[in-house]
């Protein structure tokens, strides 16, 4: 996807008068939006060093594609989990497409920037050879760098990181969706910045504090740190939902039932509140009753201060329906009898979760540790705490997907098929992570880790569930398989015809069909989990891909109509093929017939 382009499109949809022969007048723009328009020089706005070239790396198309690995997958035909080996913003700019608007929620676990963290080193003009020089895969290759405060641009150079990451992120998330990033006190107040300036400060939600740690170390010089953050923001506020929290045992043991009510378990809430109106001060006469005997009458108003909860005829009702109690012998202040079977079967969470509910750095070193060994991966998050956010952020019963561009260790995919599990639900998932490398013979890189750590996962889920979706097609980036054009603006027309004659067949040396369809499949922006169906006729091979509308594909040197029409296209189907496989006659018969594209 063009991501200027696109964002060029969206403003013409909604201001088509502010285009003069195609390019957008400023001043019409401005016109437009009227009040909207801060003409002053002196505004309020995050900058720093290194911000028009994260724009650059931002937009630079992506030329690379990612090719599917059947061997390291798990269950690849059926599974609807992806695992994506690769640079996550190269990855980003390749899902615009397929999924732009169709992920429900986003976790990320960042580099929190502590000056020894791994840092990826973008360049927006080298594309896939600095992709491939990061991870060693070059014959020159160097080893990721870290972030260095000695660099003058520690904070800048962090900012960028982030920044481009997040402003793809956001066109992949629904309308309804959720982001939640984890972070520390080292970035926390910057990440807040490029996220108001990304998704709009009215779209926060909140900034939780998770109690990461139960013990304090006392080799701190000044302060012992037992928390992180996790940061939340909506795509859209007016979309968004937050579901509730499943209500707990120690909630519950609140109500009780002393006076035997036939309505069950009751608690008590006072008939005064904090806030009200003047005119709701008034006396209430209530009859204390003890065992259903009327005792005596009692005047009651709210304390001083405080204002009555109820008007009058409300409370009126609830004395006449028994829903006001006076205590155990019935000479109590009075209060209003709340049942559990009417209050909301489930909680609203608060901005502290604690290490009880959602779990601890400890223990998420214990649970990887338990299913790969000690000492491989440092700080992953424990599943309980991405429980948590999914539960609040998804829903069991839609097939929600969940992304994950940070993926490190696989909590994100471990906690996705473990509460499907527990729920009998329907989410799937889409982890990204470089192939960092570490210091590791059996597990070499990060992404092995990631990938080591889902298979335990799905052999330990698999003995209670047969289920759940508990498998996961592994894609890895890789370099595209079209030819690229070399920009070439000298005068040597021998050595142009030599470049001209290389483009006589688009597709590089030794590609593979299946990768070549994968890459046209993301370029027409269609999901990685639709299967391919290879058709084999007398003439041709033709593969065919599921979805909505028929969608094929033909990599033969030459193409017999009889193949195209067996395929029993529509005008709202697409036929792709290499452009010298057809003559003249042809393309001009199947472009009347369905949408014809040529490589």
């Amino acid at each position: 996807m063009d991501i200027p382009d696109n964002k060029i499109s969206i403003l013409r949809e909604y201001f088509p008068e502010c285009f003069t022969e195609g390019k957008i007048d400023f001043d019409k723009l401005k016109t437009s939006v009227g009040k909207s328009v801060d003409f002053d020089d002196e505004r309020y706005s995050i900058t720093w060093a290194g911000r028009n070239n994260t724009f650059k790396c931002i937009h630079n198309p992506s030329i690379s594609t990612l090719v599917p690995d059947k061997r390291e997958s798990v269950n690849f035909d059926d599974t609807k989990n992806i695992f994506i080996e690769g640079e996550n913003l190269e990855v980003l700019k390749l899902l615009q497409k397929p999924y732009f608007g169709k992920i429900k929620c986003i976790y990320i676990d960042p580099p929190y920037n502590t000056g020894n963290d791994f840092i990826y080193k973008d360049n927006f003009r080298q594309g896939t050879e600095s992709y491939l020089e990061q991870t060693g895969q070059s014959k020159d290759g160097v080893r990721l760098t870290t972030n260095p405060d000695t660099s003058g641009r520690f904070h800048s150079d962090w900012i960028s990181f982030m920044y481009s990451r997040l402003y793809l992120a956001r066109d992949l998330l629904s309308e309804d969706g959720l982001i939640f990033v984890s972070i520390d006190d080292s970035e926390a107040h910057n990440l807040r910045l490029i996220m108001n300036e990304i998704f709009g400060e009215r779209n926060l939600i909140s900034e939780v504090v998770w109690n990461s740690k139960y013990t304090t170390s006392n080799d701190k010089k000044f302060i012992s740190t037992q928390h992180e953050y996790v940061i939340i923001y909506a795509k859209n506020i007016n979309e968004a939902s937050f579901n509730l929290l499943p209500r707990t045992e120690k909630a519950d043991s609140a109500y009780k039932n002393p006076d035997n009510d036939h309505r069950g378990r009751w608690k008590s809430t006072p008939l005064h509140a904090k806030s009200g109106r003047k005119n709701m001060k008034y006396k209430f006469t209530n009859i204390r009753k003890f065992n259903g005997e009327k005792i005596s009458p009692f005047v009651w108003s709210a304390p001083k201060g405080r204002y009555p909860r109820y008007n009058r005829e409300t409370l009126e009702r609830l004395e006449a329906d028994n829903r006001i109690t006076c205590g155990k012998d019935g000479t109590g202040v009075p209060n209003a009898k709340t049942f559990l079977k009417e209050v909301q079967q489930g909680m609203v969470t608060g901005s502290l979760w604690k290490y009880e509910d959602v779990g601890h750095t400890h223990e998420a070193n214990e649970e990887l540790a338990a299913l790969i060994g000690k000492g491989v991966f440092d700080n992953p998050k424990p599943a309980k705490l991405i429980k948590q956010i999914l539960r609040l952020s998804t829903n069991s019963k839609s097939s929600d997907t969940v992304l994950d561009f940070f993926a490190g260790s696989g909590t994100t995919a471990h906690a996705v098929m473990e509460l499907n599990r527990e729920d009998a639900g329907n989410r799937r998932f889409i982890c990204v992570q470089i192939p960092e490398r570490i210091e590791n013979s059996n597990l070499p890189t990060i992404s092995d880790i990631c990938k080591k750590r889902m298979r335990c996962a799905i052999k330990q889920i698999a003995k209670d569930s047969k289920e759940t979706d508990i498998g996961f097609k592994v894609f890895k980036f890789a370099k595209s398989n079209y030819k690229i054009w070399e920009d070439y603006s000298g005068n040597d027309i021998e050595k142009l015809k030599k470049q001209i004659k290389l483009f006589e067949n688009p597709l590089v040396k030794g590609y593979k069909d299946i990768n070549v369809i994968y890459e046209c499949m993301l370029k027409e922006g269609l999901d990685l989990n639709n299967s391919i169906e290879k058709v084999s006729t007398d003439l041709n091979t033709i593969y065919r891909i599921t979805g909505k509308r028929k969608f094929c594909i033909c990599l033969d040197k030459s193409i017999k109509q009889q193949s195209v029409d067996s395929m029993d296209l529509s005008s709202e189907d697409t036929f792709v093929c290499i452009d010298a496989a057809l003559d003249d006659s042809q393309k001009k018969n199947i472009s009347m017939i369905c949408k014809l594209k040529t490589m």
